[in-house]
């Protein structure tokens, strides 16, 4: 104890600055997780997910296809791609009838700029045409009203931002009121506030935006395309889910494998696949530094939505504060493998020594089973009166005897290969 003490107190310093990186690691972790579970967008596939299938220990993953507008991906397409999922899933015995209630849940948009009209006043606007459960991978706070869905019977609800209703109205308490998109009315159900944070602003914009059911707005602009697609879907082995809308959108095993091959390692594709629920984690953070400066670079005409931009501005200030929390455990690390090494050298015993203790210890045992054998026959002879008894126990005096000349020999075996070991 006294040895520990003196330790700790020549080396307090050092003791104390480890402490002291240890604490800051942790806090700059704990703010990297912060930042991460703040957005919603990426965090779909924790909020929604089939209890009945997470029970079995099938997990969920949020995975997201972000389509060029010149692939000029319609709700045609979309049914393709959800007939291919939906084929993988029963294939390999994931069907809604088996696991009782949904599956897996999906959305998709679209976004084009039109003109919005409510009596003599037009508003410039950038409409988002949704389908699927845009609301639930989107939950954008309400100030007032509701969402829409791709379920609800009449079309003709819309959901604007704040900036909008002010621009439009001078309020936000508008539910209700009646808009007009060339002849056709709409009725607006919900009002949704623009978050706060400021790099959901900067990307979000200072545009009057609108959201309304994907087949509606289509009337009103034939050029409106899908360039997004989410959807949350069982994950059961690593990328699962990731390779199924790979598939689905027409990436096959054999194209996989000669993109991996290529030199290039940009994508110049039309589609830009990713899986939300893992892009945080550490090993995908490491691992997507090999191409962090080549971020920059722009080889397709993908656009992605705010919430993406968003997100992958996290993602740089991720792996920041990973560089960070490497090199606070630079000297923690250190200082363990100085303290091991020291250790190791000022320490008081051998393997030699150990090896000879535990041979030594072999021995005794030997010695004292052979001594009680020895003890046990001689009480035998003791106790025998008869001279039958006696006749049998001289008879089996021999095996005895035999059991201790073996014991014996075995110790002389153990001492003398020791010798040898310990001149060797």
């Amino acid at each position: 104890m006294s040895k520990v003490k003196d330790y700790i107190k020549q080396h307090r310093i050092i003791i104390i600055v480890n402490v002291l990186l240890l604490v800051a690691f942790c806090v700059l972790t704990t703010v990297a997780h912060n930042k991460a579970d703040v957005l919603y967008s990426q965090q779909e596939a924790a909020r929604w997910e089939n209890k009945e299938l997470r029970k079995k220990g099938v997990p969920y993953a949020q995975v997201s296809a972000f389509i060029s507008s010149g692939r000029n991906e319609g709700e045609e397409e979309i049914r393709n791609v959800r007939s291919s999922l939906a084929s993988t899933l029963a294939k390999d015995s994931y069907s809604e009838s088996k696991s009782g209630g949904r599956v897996w849940i999906d959305a998709y948009c679209g976004e084009t700029n039109i003109d919005v009209r409510k009596d003599t006043n037009t508003l410039s606007v950038k409409a988002t045409g949704v389908g699927g459960d845009f609301f639930q991978f989107h939950p954008m706070k309400l100030l007032s009203g509701c969402y829409i869905s791709e379920s609800d019977l009449n079309h003709d609800n819309i959901v604007v931002d704040e900036n909008f209703a002010w621009a439009m109205f001078g309020s936000t308490d508008i539910v209700g009121m009646q808009i007009w998109i060339d002849n056709n009315v709409y009725f607006i159900c919900g009002v949704v506030a623009i978050d706060d944070d400021k790099t959901l602003q900067m990307a979000y914009g200072d545009t009057n935006r609108i959201y309304m059911s994907f087949d509606e707005l289509k009337k009103h602009s034939e050029s409106l395309v899908i360039t997004c697609y989410e959807m949350v879907y069982p994950n059961p082995i690593s990328n699962y889910a990731y390779n199924s809308l790979k598939t689905a959108y027409g990436f096959t095993d054999e194209e996989e494998e000669t993109l991996g091959k290529k030199k290039n390692p940009l994508s110049f594709d039309n589609v830009d696949i990713i899986e939300n629920t893992k892009r945080y984690q550490t090993m995908e953070l490491i691992t997507g530094m090999k191409m962090w400066k080549y971020r920059g670079m722009r080889t397709s005409d993908v656009g992605y939505p705010y919430w993406e931009n968003v997100a992958r501005v996290q993602d740089d200030e991720q792996r920041v504060i990973l560089i960070f929390r490497g090199l606070l455990l630079v000297c923690p690390i250190i200082s363990l493998i100085l303290l091991c090494y020291n250790l190791w050298h000022s320490r008081t015993w051998s393997i030699r020594a150990l090896i000879k203790k535990e041979i030594e210890d072999e021995i005794d045992r030997r010695a004292w089973k052979a001594y009680e054998a020895k003890n046990a026959a001689e009480e035998d002879d003791k106790s025998d009166d008869t001279s039958d008894d006696t006749e049998e126990n001289e008879d089996d005096e021999p095996d005895v005897q035999d059991e201790v000349m073996i014991a014996v020999t075995e110790i002389d075996d153990i001492e003398t290969e020791y010798t040898e070991n310990e001149e060797g």
